[in-house]
């Protein structure tokens, strides 16, 4: 009796083994990076007025809560939003730039200048993306009275 149960084990678990190496895995989907097309003009104060690119879908909802929340100058709801939204891509530059616009509009310009600096690492190799980011973060810089260092930033988005 003892080895018909042993034997039926082995047999399952040789059975279940053999299946293992029959169902391979999805393919992850890659891994989108932001560009910049995928950020919101800072003149005309939009967050989510350009195309969203390749996000997440739950972030590109995010995305939108976050727009009605800032026509309605809820920055606090906004910014739940786009947390939210950085809890699924937290290497997503765009994330970063609208919770940087957005803190620029509570008037923390420093948590502004944080967070763009987290974009700028996630940012890559793309020139107009990083751009944007320094146009920004020269904002953030003025706010916090720091116009030299704003200058300057701005020079070295307009050389690219």
């Amino acid at each position: 009796m003892v080895r018909l149960v042993v034997l039926s084990a082995v047999s399952l678990l040789i059975f279940l083994g053999g299946l293992s190496g029959c169902t391979p895995l999805p393919p992850k989907p890659e891994q989108q990076q932001a560009t910049a097309d995928d950020l919101p003009q800072w003149q005309d104060g939009m967050l989510a007025s350009l195309s969203q690119g390749e996000h997440h879908p739950a972030v590109a909802s995010l995305f939108a809560k976050a727009e009605q929340a800032r026509q309605q100058q809820l920055w606090r709801k906004a910014m739940t939003y786009l947390d939210q939204a950085r809890q699924i891509q937290p290497r997503n530059p765009a994330v970063f730039y609208r919770q940087a616009w957005v803190s620029l509009q509570m008037g923390d310009a420093v948590r502004a200048e944080q967070l763009l600096q987290r974009a700028l690492v996630f940012a890559g190799g793309d020139m107009e993306l990083t751009r944007r980011l320094r146009l920004l973060m020269a904002e953030a810089l003025d706010a916090q009275g720091r116009g030299a260092e704003a200058d300057n930033l701005r020079r070295q988005a307009a050389l690219g």
